[in-house]
């Protein structure tokens, strides 16, 4: 009922049924305290605004579950959400497993909130069943049928995470029609070009990814990080002609 009724806000905003002056993404966040409330302080509640600029946290209700907070970066599973285009087919996603950092276990379910064909933010209920596991063993266990522990495969998050931007990276030259073993060097145009699509797909979120960027496009990080920021300010600067006109 707490979806359908949440679900039922953003339909009615995305309509105009409200202010239409005001973002939707406030709307959102309107939601964030009152499902933090009803749903109780074993319930995480994240919104994450994803435009241009912002990919955080900006609400966040019962955030002591994951020690997360306002302003946070996105994790690598929602990045992985942004970037494999889950939410071009689905609108929602339930049950998914996550984890916090001391390893407690969750249940997840995400809300994607589109607005004109673009991924504007995520809402996600994040559970902590780590209790419920727990109890569920010791009640096997007063039975006398102890649960056969689950054998996880080692990983290396680290190196799978920069696996994923270097391909991310490759993607993008794909994109450009540029070969990953291109003799000529970049242009600065080009540089520029490929560093904002890697923005726009949340690459440089990756610890480490810059590395993996700079040695492709054949420059030094220090120099990677100046056409960063001079990306930055060209979208900061059209950003700017965009609302003086009125768009």
């Amino acid at each position: 009922m707490i979806i359908i009724s949440y679900y039922k806000v953003l339909t009615a905003a995305c309509s105009r049924d409200f202010n239409e002056n005001m973002d939707i993404m406030d709307y959102a966040a309107l939601m964030v305290d009152f499902l933090g409330k009803a749903c109780g302080e074993n319930c995480e509640i994240v919104l994450q605004d994803l435009r241009e600029g912002r990919m955080r946290i900006t609400a966040i209700a019962n955030g002591h579950i994951s020690g997360r907070a306002l302003g946070d970066p996105l994790t690598p599973l929602a990045l992985r959400m942004v970037t494999g285009g889950v939410w071009k087919k689905r609108d929602y996603v339930c049950g998914h497993r996550g984890k916090t950092r001391d390893s407690r276990v969750l249940r997840s379910s995400t809300f994607f909130i589109k607005g004109e064909a673009k991924l504007l933010g995520m809402l996600s209920i994040n559970i902590d069943i780590s209790r419920y596991i727990s109890l569920s063993g010791d009640i096997l266990a007063l039975a006398g049928l102890n649960p056969e522990p689950q054998k996880t495969a080692p990983e290396n998050r680290k190196a799978n995470l920069i696996d994923r931007a270097d391909a991310a990276i490759k993607s993008v030259l794909d994109e450009f029609g540029i070969a990953e073993n291109k003799k000529e060097s970049f242009t600065v145009e080009e540089r520029l070009a490929i560093v904002e699509r890697l923005m726009d797909r949340g690459v440089f979120l990756i610890r480490g990814s810059v590395s993996g960027a700079a040695e492709k496009l054949r420059c030094s990080e220090a120099s990677l990080y100046r056409y960063i920021g001079a990306v930055k300010k060209r979208k900061a600067l059209k950003s700017r002609e965009r609302k003086n006109s009125g768009e």
